[in-house]
Order: C-alpha cells, then sequence, then structure tokens
C-alpha cells in the first residue's frame, strides 16, 4: 500500500470526526434542559383565534383577513393571583402577578362562580381572561393589539360573548369559555351591550361611528343581522351637528334593555334619547332626554334605574313602565361628581351606580369619581368616593355580583372585592343633600 495515500486516509478520517464532534456538541448544547423554556418557545406565536366552526385555531390556520400580529409574547407561566386585605375603603385589592394588563369590563357567572375579565394587557393585546373560584386564571381569547373597545356580555342563559373593534369580530361560548364560535364578522365596530328575551332572540346595540344600528339574532345568538337602523327611523338627525365636524347628530347607540315585552335602547351623542317599542320594533317613543349607558331592572320588576352619559348634565333617572317618561332621581353636578355610567348593579335588593370622568379628557374638570348607592332607587349614598384623578384614562368602572352581599369592581384597571352594606348602615350614614 502507498504510505502517502494511506496518510491521506488518516487526515480524511481525523478530519470527518472532528466534523461529528463538533456537530454533537452544538447538538448537545442546543438541547434543552429540563424546566427550562428555550427562547424559541417563548417567542412562539401564541396568539389564539376562534374557529368558525368552534373551538380554539392557532395563527397557521387563521382565517383569511384577520390582522392578527406574528408574534405575541405569553407570560410564563400564567400568573398566580394574590388577594390583598382590605383597604380603609373597604375594598379586597385581586392583584395578578405578573400583571395581566388593565382590566375593564366583567362578568360573573353565577352558576360556576367564575369571573371573566376584559383586558388590555402590556403592548396593547386586548383579551378575556378567566378566574376560577379556585383563583385559576387562564386567558381564553385574545384579540389584537389594535386600539380599540372590547365587549364582554352574558345572555340570559348563560351563553357569554365577546367583541373586538377593529375589525368588528363577535363570538360566543356557551361552556365558559373553553370553546369560542365565531358568529359575526362585519361589525363595524362592537356592540356597546346585548339583550335578550329569553326564548331565543337577542338584540346588539352597535357602538360606531356615525353607525346607529340595532343588531339581531333569532337562533340564540348563532348568526346576527343589522335589524332596525335609526337613522332611517330618525333621518333629520342624521346629519352633521357641525358643518367642520363629521360626526351626525344621532352617532351611534349606547345600552340595551329588554324586560316584558318592551325593548329599549340609548342612543347619543349630540341628540340623546333613550327609545322604548312596545311592538317589536316597529314604533319607538322616547322615555328620556338622555341616551342610557347603563340600567339595572328594579326588583319588583316594575321599571327600569337608566345611566347617564354627559359630564354634569343628566343624573340618575327612574323609568316605571307605564308612566310617559323618567323621573331623576340623582344628579352628580352638585356633589362635584363626574357623569359618565357606564356600569349599575343590584346587590340584596340594593342598587349601585359608579361614575367616572371617562377616556376623554376635559380640559380644566377633574370631579369625584366612585360608586353611589340606595336602598330604594330614590335616596342615593355616598358609597365609594374616590378624589380627581389626573390619570384619566383608566378611570372607567364596571361592576359585576359576587353573591348576595358582595361584588366586583375595576377601578383605574386594577380588580376589586367590595361588601354591600348590612345592618343599620344606611341608618348610620346620610344621603346626598342631607
Amino acid at each position: 500500500m502507498d504510505i502517502s495515500k494511506l496518510k491521506n486516509y488518516k487526515v480524511i478520517v481525523i478530519i470527518v470526526a472532528v466534523l461529528l464532534a463538533l456537530v454533537l456538541l452544538l447538538v448537545r448544547n442546543g438541547a434543552e434542559t429540563p424546566g427550562e423554556t428555550s427562547e424559541s418557545e417563548i417567542l412562539r406565536p401564541t396568539l389564539l383565534a376562534p374557529s368558525p366552526q368552534g373551538g380554539i385555531i392557532d395563527l397557521v390556520d387563521k382565517p383569511s383577513g384577520i390582522p392578527f400580529p406574528d408574534e405575541v409574547r405569553e407570560p410564563e407561566p400564567l400568573p398566580p393571583v394574590q388577594i390583598f386585605p382590605k383597604s380603609s375603603q373597604g375594598l379586597n385589592r385581586i392583584a395578578f402577578n405578573p400583571p395581566i394588563g388593565d382590566v375593564f369590563q366583567i362578568h360573573y357567572d353565577r352558576s360556576s362562580g367564575n369571573l371573566f375579565m376584559a383586558a388590555v394587557e402590556d403592548g396593547g393585546f386586548r383579551a378575556i381572561w378567566r378566574l376560577s373560584p379556585e383563583l385559576e386564571l387562564r386567558r381564553v381569547l385574545t384579540g389584537t393589539s389594535d386600539p380599540g373597545e372590547t365587549f364582554l356580555q352574558a345572555d340570559s342563559k348563560g351563553v357569554l360573548y365577546a367583541g373586538f373593534a377593529h375589525p368588528g369580530y363577535l363570538f360566543r361560548s356557551d361552556d365558559l369559555g373553553d370553546t369560542w364560535e365565531w358568529v359575526a364578522d362585519d361589525i363595524g365596530e362592537t356592540f356597546w351591550s346585548i339583550a335578550d328575551d329569553g326564548e331565543g332572540t337577542l338584540w346588539g346595540a352597535l357602538h360606531a361611528y356615525n353607525e346607529a344600528i340595532l343588531y339581531r339574532s333569532t337562533d340564540d345568538g348563532h348568526s346576527w343581522e343589522k335589524w332596525v337602523d335609526f337613522h332611517e327611523v330618525y333621518p333629520q338627525y342624521a346629519v352633521r351637528y357641525d358643518e367642520n365636524d363629521r360626526r351626525f347628530k344621532l352617532r351611534h347607540l349606547h345600552d340595551v334593555a329588554y324586560q316584558d315585552g318592551k325593548l329599549f335602547v340609548g342612543v347619543g351623542d349630540f341628540t340623546r334619547m333613550t327609545l322604548m317599542s312596545e311592538d317589536g320594533g316597529v314604533t319607538w317613543r322616547e322615555v328620556w332626554n338622555e341616551g342610557f349607558t347603563a340600567h339595572v331592572p328594579l326588583v319588583d320588576g316594575s321599571g327600569l334605574l337608566l345611566g347617564p352619559d354627559r359630564l354634569q348634565a343628566r343624573g340618575l333617572a327612574l323609568y316605571r313602565f307605564g308612566e310617559d317618561g323618567a323621573t331623576e332621581v340623582w344628579n352628580p353636578a352638585p356633589y362635584d361628581y363626574a357623569g359618565y355610567t357606564y356600569s349599575m348593579l343590584e346587590l340584596g335588593g340594593m342598587y349601585f351606580a359608579g361614575f367616572h370622568i371617562e377616556t376623554t379628557p376635559v380640559e380644566g374638570f377633574h370631579g369625584k369619581t366612585g360608586i353611589i348607592v340606595s336602598p330604594d332607587g330614590r335616596k342615593w349614598y355616598p358609597f365609594l368616593e374616590l378624589d380627581p384623578v389626573s390619570n384619566w384614562a383608566r378611570t372607567d368602572i364596571f361592576m359585576a355580583p359576587h353573591d348576595q352581599w358582595s361584588g366586583y369592581v375595576t377601578l383605574n384597571g386594577a380588580l376589586y372585592m367590595f361588601e354591600a352594606p348590612i345592618g343599620r348602615w344606611f341608618e348610620v350614614h346620610s344621603a346626598f343633600g342631607e
């Protein structure tokens, strides 16, 4: 054998061995250590989208036309929940570490004990989170990072609805958020609220720019149609209220309510009315000169308490069925309260209303925010009074029940539990004006 050729073979063998060793070293260094999460996993696309057939699909199979981003960073692990001791205001702070973002709309499912929260997460992503009675936290639905409203509400059967403005999709879940059905994708923005008759018909009030449309579903929320366009009902208000402003006098809808065959809709912003129909939407008449943004039924079923959407211009109103119009029962102006009410609540026969400054800054005004309470819907007491705040962007107040004597409330983007007045509370506290 030629010695020179043998040397060449040895060199080749050595080179191959070195290359194999390098490959093995790279593989070993790239292997994950048990219990650790690789950077590629941390940055993997985790945004979830509801499938049209129900269930959850990931970004690989996302429906075309949904402007979801390519990557979303998800907190690892999921945030643990902490409940802080009561503050001087009698509140229990429920905090998440790391935070899940600013919490706004909330819904409590009494039958299961789950609390659902619409949050704006770090980075602007909008999502629906579920907090179980065992304080287990789970994100059940994620939208996009585009700015816009998030809708969250359940119907009278406990079916949950969630919507994201921009692009304006509506989702439905009848299993507490485990799976979602994509039920509408042509809504201009999103619903302000929904109402239903308990027999399969639902109404959704659209909150959109220069669109005053009431949607309807006749199949338990599985599909939706444009039903009443209030620009056609009131064409005299479907015009600009200022030649230099494109907004219409009747710009959009607010709250919607249904009780005993009566359908109520609040409209705004320049032209503000609460409208009622007793013939299934064929005809409408005004029952209040404010477009209500929140409501709560009276416990005896005789009427509704209505919340305003104007800064110190209107207060709470009481409408009793059969009367010509609503009667104002409390006005925020004399007590330096803000005027926007997005949430009202009944607990143990008592009524609660939240007042805040809203997300639109008003120059020169920093009124009080907080919650007021009434034992009968007519006489109101300060319950949770907060000083004026400078961070106007997160003052929206939303409430939800927990049990007969306690509820949840979001204040400045944080979540709390509060206790309703008990015993002789109303006897030892003074009502407004006393």
